[in-house]
């Protein structure tokens, strides 16, 4: 825009403006449908596209034999993806709250997962997977969202986090099955039936995940890494859960992803996750003497190692 001090500039700048808008055929008629058009100019000039600026994106490659051809059967891509959006959404729901085994996901933790398939690209075969639109879509600086952190960020992440601890023949399965276990059943299901179907396949992935601020995250699944993941879903044993009352000394909280660590009276540190309901009101507790109801579940996998995993129900000080 040129300097308003130059009247003459300002002039020639908006008689240019109306000319090109007339072309178009949508000449504003009043300076409100002018100011709004003025609006839409500057938001494209500091985003080549609104949506590549407010939606993650994922890049996915299916590589092995079954793609050679460029093409894969049906009957794989579409439970693949059917796979991969419950695994995301349970993840989702393990980081955010208390890992379940069944009950429905909660609707926002759905909503703020939902990927959509778009365009191929050039590949073994390869597609782009979007994430949900950023809710803010409507504000004048979206590049401004770009360092906002979601709950479709940190379950992806925690997905490719177990792909690359798959990966290679020095990584320990009890690394890989630390990360797996706390997921949860749930998230271990659908986790164990992405991988079942990929090993089955012969598919390998690579993938791109394109979040805001122009950051890349790359991984590569190859299908022994596949199959090593697969196991640990399968031969990880969930006990039915059983309900505890522990007192002890909460010294950490986290209102962002429902995480508490209490030092019990026999001083052994426990890590839980909260109930969505108590998540808000964790700041009543920190730092104070409390009596937790715990719902406790054991699992054993491979190698007959056992871990625990606590969910907090209730909450009261002491």
């Amino acid at each position: 825009m040129p300097d308003p001090a130059d009247k003459h500039a300002l002039r020639e700048w908006m008689r240019r403006i109306r000319n090109e808008a007339a072309h178009q055929g949508v000449a504003p008629a009043t300076p409100a449908e002018f100011s709004a058009k003025q609006r839409k100019r500057l938001l494209r000039s500091l985003a080549t596209g609104q949506d590549e600026v407010e939606r993650r994106r994922l890049d996915v490659a299916l590589t092995g034999a079954p793609t050679i051809e460029h093409t894969i059967p049906v009957s794989t891509l579409g439970p693949f993806l059917t796979h991969l959006q419950e695994s995301v959404a349970a993840v989702a729901q393990a980081l955010t709250g208390k890992p379940t085994s069944s009950a429905s996901i909660p609707r926002d933790i759905r909503d703020a997962t939902a990927l959509s398939a778009a365009a191929l690209f050039p590949s073994s075969f390869g597609l782009t997977i979007y994430g949900p639109p950023n809710p803010a879509e409507d504000s004048l600086f979206p590049e401004l969202q770009s360092e906002t952190r979601t709950v479709l960020d940190d379950a992806v992440d925690t997905v490719l986090d177990i792909v690359d601890l798959s990966e290679g023949s020095n990584q320990s399965n009890d690394m890989l099955a630390e990360q797996l276990v706390p997921l949860g059943q749930r998230a271990l299901k659908h986790i164990g039936a992405l991988t079942s179907g990929l090993s089955d396949a012969g598919v390998g992935l690579r993938v791109s995940w394109h979040t805001q601020g122009g950051r890349v995250r790359r991984s590569e699944w190859s299908p022994s890494g596949v199959q090593r993941v697969r196991y640990l879903c399968e031969v990880s044993d969930f006990t039915d859960s059983e309900t505890v009352t522990i007192t002890g000394w909460l010294g950490a909280a986290s209102a962002f992803n429902g995480k508490i660590e209490i030092r019990s009276d026999s001083g052994e540190f426990i890590r839980a996750s909260t109930d969505e309901e108590l998540t808000p009101a964790l700041h009543q507790f920190f730092n104070k003497r409390v009596e937790a109801e715990v719902e406790v579940t054991k699992v054993q996998f491979a190698g007959g190692r056992e871990r625990k995993i606590y969910a907090v129900i209730s909450l009261r000080n002491i």
